[in-house]
């Protein structure tokens, strides 16, 4: 009777881990369509309400809100009896109100720093000619077409037209069959797809290589590579039919991601200023 106790637990067991790997692998294609958050859970269940409540309060006063209002808002779903009688909702109005001036300055900051910058980043760029247009790179991207890369850059023709690329290739021995990639940057997932590329190297070892090679044309893309460029973690993720593969983005892609945007969008107010410059003389 003990074996055949043992031998049932022993099967329960290993379904439930078959399971538990089959939704893990699942759920990076079930995600792969939409933002997700991925929200650090945090329990002060072994702090008194009352407790909470001064922590809170200190925060506020220390001007350390973004952990006040983390624990205010757990104290809000955990005690919503209080809700009144502690003027939580005044707090918590008070908390944003100061997260959202912070918010200003550091987006000023950023746009400052930014403005700065712009001058000098095509300083930073490797130029390659071709017949009809110039394509600007970052100097740390990878100079030859053999190389596994993940990195963005910008062309412009003679006529002055500018156009943002993303390009990502993946290189293994066998195919990943890749449908979608995913980007997830400080616990946030972006998805985004475009037409992938399938080439196999020659030689005796023949390499798979899949590559994208996307124009980036709408303000939502734009922000999702200036996100990947600022952002204090960043990962990769090349979605297949059956599996997928991760790949750390290293601080120095951000800063090539970085270098380039600012490139992209100085030469872009070069081309306006030009452009103004010219109207302007025709209507002398």
């Amino acid at each position: 009777m003990k074996t055949t106790k043992f031998i049932a637990i022993a099967l329960f067991t290993f379904v439930l881990t078959s399971c538990d790997k089959n939704i893990k692998t699942a759920s990076i294609k079930d995600n792969s369509n939409k933002v997700v958050v991925k929200e650090e859970k945090h329990d002060y269940s072994d702090i008194p309400s009352a407790n909470l409540y001064k922590h809170t309060v200190a925060h506020y006063d220390l001007g350390q809100f973004k952990i006040g209002v983390e624990k205010l808002k757990y104290l809000i779903k955990d005690r919503p009896d209080l809700i009144d009688s502690l003027n939580l909702n005044t707090l918590k109005a008070k908390f944003d109100s100061k997260l959202k001036l912070i918010k200003q300055k550091e987006d000023s900051i950023a746009d400052l720093e930014r403005k700065l910058r712009m001058p000098n980043a095509t300083k930073n760029m490797r130029v390659v000619k071709k017949k009809d247009f110039d394509i600007y790179v970052d100097n740390s991207s990878p100079k030859f077409d053999s190389k596994e890369t993940f990195h963005i850059y910008y062309t412009k023709n003679k006529s002055g037209v500018v156009e943002l690329h993303l390009k990502i290739k993946y290189i293994d021995t066998d195919w990943l069959n890749i449908e979608s990639f995913m980007v997830t940057v400080d616990q946030l997932d972006y998805d985004f797809s475009g037409d992938v590329v399938k080439t196999e190297t020659h030689g005796k070892k023949k390499y798979k290589e899949e590559t994208l090679d996307k124009i980036i044309d709408t303000e939502k893309e734009l922000l999702l590579l200036e996100t990947i460029a600022n952002g204090q973690t960043a990962k990769a993720v090349y979605i297949g039919k059956s599996t997928y593969k991760e790949r750390e983005i290293t601080k120095q892609q951000q800063i090539a991601f970085r270098n380039v945007i600012d490139a992209y969008l100085f030469t872009i107010k070069q081309n306006m200023t030009q452009l103004k410059q010219h109207y302007a003389s025709q209507l002398k």
